[in-house]
């Protein structure tokens, strides 16, 4: 049998999220924005983050700048960025 406390914190959430690292916080943040009413519950192992978010010191990486102009050089900016030119 169940506490009131253990129905209304453990069941009945709408989504469930695995993580709070980068990925999993802005994914629930972006639920509750665009659907307010959702109950979203968010579930990480530890007291803190320690997955994928914790490796890069919570910054999302897109490369260096010798990276990103070794790209372009490479493949050119429309293929890097997806964007066509008119």
């Amino acid at each position: 049998m169940l506490s009131i406390w253990e129905k209304n914190s453990f069941i009945n959430y709408d989504f469930i999220i695995i993580g709070s690292g980068i990925l999993g916080l802005s994914t629930a943040c972006e639920i509750k924005e665009t659907n307010p009413s959702r109950r979203v519950l968010v579930l990480e192992k530890g007291i803190f983050p320690s997955g994928a978010s914790t490796k890069n010191a919570g910054f999302a990486c897109f490369g260096s700048l010798t990276e990103i102009l070794s790209d372009f050089e490479r493949i050119g900016e429309d293929e890097r960025t997806g964007e066509k030119k008119i």
